[in-house]
């Protein structure tokens, strides 16, 4: 009789893997005699995420894709992506306040419209507008207890309504009632009634599907920007750490 440790290693597939990844955690968190339930850091989640072959780049994305709280809801059911979206990275130790200059211009490219930058304390803000006026965003640098926090905002209020508003009020509508009305008119009662509705309902379709796609656009923008602005972070910082400290005065 084969013993347990004689038996063939199984593959398990990824999918099996984050489900028993879940379900070790769930029995876990169920014993009396657990560790307190707390929660796990980012770093404990990449290092699990190593052992099973996962990269931690991917791993900080899927984390930082949590962070959508603003505009979820709803407004995101109907309208096919929500209305803003925050990334967020926590990069251990502090960045230099002399280098919030160097950062900058990162920003400046990866941002709509113009912007504008400024250093308060250990906090470096870039608040811009797209040329049009209909979005915004709001990147935050900010050092405190041995961390550098990067907090990425961009709001598309102002573009939604405009869109929604431009295709379905003057296209759709217009042209489900004075097109789509009267042929169906001439055809019957039931296509006066489908055919307009079909016109409205079918820009709205494509409407809310472009929508989706551009906050998808922006959010992958954003999301490079937060990448390129953790790695000059951590380069720096371990740069920092390895330079040599200045004599001391005698």
């Amino acid at each position: 009789m084969m013993s347990e440790n004689e038996r063939p290693s199984r593959h398990y597939s990824e999918k099996e893997v984050g489900l028993i990844l879940r379900r070790a955690t769930e029995l876990q968190r169920s014993e009396p005699t657990a560790a307190d339930p707390t929660g796990f850091t980012l770093a404990e989640l990449e290092d699990v995420a190593a052992e099973v072959g996962i990269d931690p780049t991917y791993l900080r994305r899927a984390a930082s894709e949590l962070e959508t709280g603003l505009g979820s809801g709803p407004a995101e059911l109907l309208l096919g992506a929500p209305l803003a979206f925050v990334l967020e990275r926590t990069v251990p130790g502090e960045y230099p306040e002399s280098g919030f200059e160097e950062l900058v211009p990162l920003m400046q490219v990866a941002t709509l419209g113009q912007g504008n930058a400024s250093a308060v304390g250990k906090t470096l803000t870039w608040s811009s507008r797209s040329d049009t006026n209909t979005s915004s965003q709001q990147v935050l640098v900010t050092v405190r207890d041995g961390e550098t926090l990067i907090r990425i905002e961009e709001r598309l209020a102002g573009f939604a309504g405009g869109l929604f508003g431009g295709v379905l009020g003057g296209g759709g509508v217009g042209l489900g009632v004075g097109v789509g009305l009267p042929a169906g008119l001439a055809l019957g009662l039931l296509p006066a009634v489908v055919l307009p509705v079909a016109i409205v309902g079918g820009a709205y379709l494509g409407t809310r599907a472009f929508f989706a796609k551009h906050v998808r656009k922006r959010r992958a923008r954003m999301q490079d920007l937060l990448d390129q602005l953790a790695e000059r972070v951590e380069r720096d910082v371990a740069e920092r750490s390895l330079s040599p400290s200045p004599p001391s005065s005698p």
